[in-house]
């Protein structure tokens, strides 16, 4: 991972402080003098805080090679002092974060790195991809989650992810926020999952033209129910036939006839899919449909653009739905993502802060989460503060049995401060810490 993952007016920056002409005010170079930089987003209303295996692989293999040594001396504008400091330098410095799988809301610190100001500016991209895709994703899901409550929630992105690894990137972090699975077959073997899915639209497609006679009835079948006698005869152990292919209509009516032809084929239909909207209309129409003709134990999935709301939508208008198939609104089709920023609090021991906007401006010093938890075990708020809130004279607005400190040491001059977690262990974290919020999308946040 030697790459220049930064943009060339950081570099400029950085040489431009080493030399004689930006000598630091109170004496010695800026690049040297000690700086803390701070991480937040601000365009969702909470996330869980994860990516932090992703920023550990960053910062350990952060180091620039001989070619791209050369590259900066030969550059034009003549990045020889960058090039020289940055050949030989062993990075170091201390990072803290919120714990992996911990509930974050906007504008809050969640990480934070001091380092020399020559080092510390050049981690800008790497905290910012290594928390902004996986909380984008991870808060969608868990957004999703709160409102399918037990209901079964699958990750069907894969041709909506742009790329391989990053697909496997949203299979992981949808499943720390509440998913169940995901049809992704890499992301199954590299985490250690079981992928689900179902038959494709192209295999109905593949049996037009395809005659059989029915040896009941001595009619002919449609090529649709021939289609679904194959594919359950072929998945004994139970299977999901895909319904909307032609139309609904005709898609539930020989997924019944096929299943009712034999014994067999209606041990192996467990699940029925539609693809269709309005969603919450023939969610209702397949499950009335399959009450209608006794087959109550035949569960109904629902796809198709699905976002928290038509999830909520389809669950109103059929409360049987058993589960959703979510692709595009994981990632590649969303309103916002994380915005993770990166912003300078604190150079030399003196705060500073951007201020240009009321919606742009950032915190300055070195600050500290409290979370403050109520008697009854519920959170009660945070305070974004200096790291003593007594020296400062300041008090919980809300009756509180203890308070606690979220950010911890991650990362010093190489080394982590502790073992990441693993995938399944986050996603626990995440479902046991959402249950302490009365109500997450209203919850109380002071500077």
């Amino acid at each position: 991972r030697a790459m220049f993952q930064a943009d060339r007016y950081h570099f400029t920056q950085l040489n431009l402080s080493l030399s004689e002409h930006a000598m630091f005010p109170y004496g010695g170079k800026l690049s040297e003098k000690s700086a803390t930089f701070y991480s937040a987003f601000r365009k969702l209303p909470f996330a869980p805080c994860v990516g932090h295996r992703r920023l550990e692989e960053y910062l350990t293999h952060m180091s620039i090679d001989p070619p791209r040594i050369r590259f900066l001396h030969n550059d034009r504008a003549g990045l020889n002092l960058a090039a020289d400091y940055l050949a030989n330098k062993k990075i170091k410095g201390a990072v803290r974060a919120a714990r992996p799988g911990t509930i974050i809301f906007p504008n809050e610190p969640f990480a934070d790195i001091t380092s020399e100001f020559g080092i510390a500016q050049l981690t800008e991209v790497k905290f910012e991809h290594a928390f902004d895709i996986p909380m984008t994703v991870a808060s969608r899901a868990l957004q999703m989650r709160l409102v399918a409550g037990d209901r079964l929630l699958s990750d069907f992105s894969l041709r909506r992810n742009g790329e391989v690894e990053r697909s496997v990137d949203v299979a992981e972090f949808a499943y720390i926020g509440g998913f169940n699975d995901t049809s992704n077959m890499e992301a199954g073997f590299l985490l250690d999952q079981s992928p689900v899915g179902i038959m494709a639209h192209y295999l109905v497609q593949s049996f037009r033209g395809v005659s059989e006679i029915d040896s009941n009835t001595g009619r002919k079948k449609h090529f649709q129910q021939i289609c679904f006698e194959r594919w359950l005869d072929a998945h004994p152990n139970g299977t999901t036939l895909l319904l909307d292919t032609i139309s609904i209509p005709l898609g539930i009516k020989h997924a019944i006839a096929a299943a009712k032809s034999s014994l067999e084929r209606q041990k192996a239909l467990k699940a029925v899919r539609i693809d269709t909207k309005p969603l919450d209309k023939w969610s209702n129409y397949v499950q009335r449909m399959l009450d209608l003709n006794g087959m109550h134990d035949i569960k109904v999935i629902a796809t198709g653009d699905l976002d928290k709301d038509l999830i909520a939508a389809v669950i109103k208008a059929n409360p049987n739905t058993f589960g959703f198939g979510v692709g595009t609104k994981l990632l590649a089709e969303v309103e916002n993502v994380a915005g993770v920023i990166f912003k300078e609090c604190l150079i030399d021991g003196v705060p500073t802060l951007k201020c240009s906007s009321r919606a742009k401006s950032t915190f300055p010093g070195k600050l500290q989460i409290f979370r403050f938890v109520g008697y009854d075990g519920y959170y009660a708020g945070d305070i974004i503060a200096p790291s003593s809130l007594e020296s400062y004279g300041i008090k919980s607005p809300w009756p509180a049995a203890y308070k606690i400190a979220l950010l911890e040491d991650f990362w010093v001059d190489g080394k982590v401060s502790y073992t990441v977690p693993t995938m399944a262990e986050q996603r626990a974290t995440v479902s046991r810490e959402v249950k302490k919020f009365r109500d997450i999308y209203n919850y109380p946040v002071i500077l």
